[in-house]
């Protein structure tokens, strides 16, 4: 069977035409980095593969995969897709064994340490059949922590574990072989980040990951002699895909936010970088680095912001650290479906395009090339429901089908999967933001959404951040504007400062608390999304009833 050109077997097969061409640098901290080739890491896959078929792993078995090592990771995915198994990439994240139990895996592919926390919190526990370990070797039961304890005492009964090749071999040997799988297959399971409720296990079929890498090499608009800076672990799955030398730094997976900014600029000088990916989180920190250190990021033509909209703040910050022409795009996707659109902030000052007369928000840009977009249940202002189609759309949520119903509408013919986001289509296509349907704010006589209020608030001195939240039941509640300062800015100030840029909107009156937080809890993945519901609880703790 020939492969189709945007699978995977397609581009791994291209992959090897360049055997000695680097396609990862994993770096560790701020000076050190070792560089992978291409025949290393197919050299990789084979041997892993064969690990695995020998500790029992077959086609169709789900497979956690939890690493922090780059090649580790990139390898141990390509081996299960070579052997028709399904990766599923297990986040740091609370709620991780709720995520487990509800997919079941077989197979459990992860650092010693973490199949100490899957012993000891129960991760996969009475489905996990085979514990596969990275990194050096697990100890034995007689050298666990808490060995003296009884048996029946121990968190997990004691699996057999097997020790995967992790060193990166010397890329004598061949690549290994993969199969051209069927378009409906199941290629891989992705958990949504959870910031708007539980998180849920997404199912990407192979023709879909090949929709999304379609997208991804129009987006990021890869040259032949790019480097890409990857700030987000799992995407540098997908950059050897794409064809690109994807350099991987030393982030804080636990907490983006609090990389130390010197693992991320030093690298990114070092390999000279000339497309940077990364959530707005961590690109605050490597603007805010080149700030305070008097640096520029000559190498850099195109950095690619997600995880949230981009900020013009923001974006006049990097722009301040690039070279003249250099591009700034903010990316706007979800787990279901990513990429949807994009929007180019032309340096420093196109993300303050301004919304259609009587409308408000933030302007994502038009969707993608192959990527139809549409907005559901529009009130009388052209309000509603984002719902998107096409290739990069995943076909549904694993063992919820009462949640892919719900996430499915059916229009001209067409299934349109419901992101879940508000926004409007201006007249000339472009896709406007205004947060998510979750996190309406509705009072006895209002309706607000979260980027109305928070797009505007956000460009006052002093302010980091704001996050609007509901307290009190739906319909009764009232309007909370909770605020991230910027550090040493005085309270005192930022109110006035918010007072100014609030006086003429049309519903700032309905904001009838402002409560100051020195740091707002954001999901794991990004450290940009929100945590609106511990954030309004705790804001529901400093509301006077």
């Amino acid at each position: 069977m020939t492969a189709a050109p945007d699978s995977i077997p397609a581009r791994l097969a291209r992959l090897g035409e360049r055997p000695q061409s680097t396609v990862i640098v994993r770096c560790s901290g701020p000076v050190s980095a070792e560089g992978v080739t291409a025949a290393q890491l197919l050299d990789g896959c084979r041997r892993i593969a064969d690990a695995l078929r020998a500790a029992g792993v077959r086609a169709g078995d789900q497979a956690v995969v939890r690493t922090r090592d780059a090649y580790q990771l990139v390898a141990g995915v390509y081996a299960l897709t070579s052997l028709g198994a399904v990766p599923v990439p297990a986040e740091p994240r609370a709620g991780v064994r709720r995520c487990l139990d509800e997919i079941a895996p077989g197979v459990f592919v992860g650092e010693r340490l973490t199949h100490v926390a899957r012993r000891a919190l129960g991760w996969g526990r009475g489905h996990v059949r085979t514990a596969l370990v990275t990194g050096r070797a697990f100890p034995g039961p007689a050298h666990l922590p808490g060995r003296h304890l009884p048996e029946r005492h121990l968190p997990e009964r004691h699996l057999p574990e097997r020790h995967l090749p992790s060193a990166v071999p010397g890329g004598t040997g061949p690549a290994p072989w993969v199969p051209e799988p069927r378009s409906e297959d199941l290629a891989t399971i992705a958990f949504t980040p959870g910031s708007s409720g539980r998180p849920e296990g997404m199912e990407d079929a192979h023709a879909t990951l090949a929709g999304q890498l379609t997208a991804l090499d129009a987006v990021l608009g890869i040259r032949a002699d790019d480097v890409l800076f990857s700030c987000f672990l799992p995407f540098a799955a997908l950059g050897p895909l794409l064809g690109v030398p994807t350099v991987v730094p030393q982030v804080d997976h636990l907490a983006p936010a609090r990389t130390p900014s010197g693992h991320l600029v030093g690298p990114l000088l070092r390999h000279r970088a000339t497309v940077l990916l990364g959530s707005s989180a961590v690109l605050g920190l490597i603007a805010g680095h080149c700030a305070r250190h008097g640096l520029t990021l000559p190498s850099v033509r195109r950095v690619l912001s997600f995880g949230a909209p981009l900020r013009p703040r923001l974006a006049e910050a990097l722009a301040k650290a690039l070279p003249a022409g250099a591009e700034i795009v903010s990316v706007h996707g979800a787990t279901g479906c990513l990429p949807v659109a994009a929007i180019d902030a032309e340096r420093s000052g196109a993300l303050r395009i301004q919304p259609p007369p009587g409308h408000s928000g933030t302007c994502l840009g038009r969707p993608l090339p192959g990527v139809d977009a549409r907005v559901l249940d529009a009130d009388a202002t052209g309000l509603g429901e984002i719902a998107v189609a096409g290739p990069v759309v995943s076909p549904g949520r694993h063992v919820r089908p009462e949640g892919t119903g719900a996430a499915r509408a059916e229009a001209d013919g067409t299934p349109w999967y419901r992101t879940g986001d508000l926004g409007r289509l201006d007249e000339e296509g472009r896709l406007w933001y205004l947060g998510r349907k979750a996190h309406l704010v509705t009072g006895g006589e209002f309706t607000l959404t979260t980027e109305d209020i928070e797009a505007t608030a956000d460009t006052a001195a002093g302010v980091r951040r704001t996050a609007l939240v509901g307290v009190g039941p739906a319909g009764r509640q009232r309007a909370v504007l909770c605020v991230e300062p910027e550090r040493a800015a005085r309270t005192d100030a930022v109110v006035s400062a918010l007072r100014t840029v609030l006086r003429d909107h049309p519903h700032a009156r309905r904001i009838g608390t402002v409560l100051f937080h020195p740091r707002f809890p954001a999901d794991i993945r990004h450290d940009s999304r929100i945590d609106r519901a511990r954030l309004a609880a705790r804001a529901a703790q400093g509301v006077p009833q």
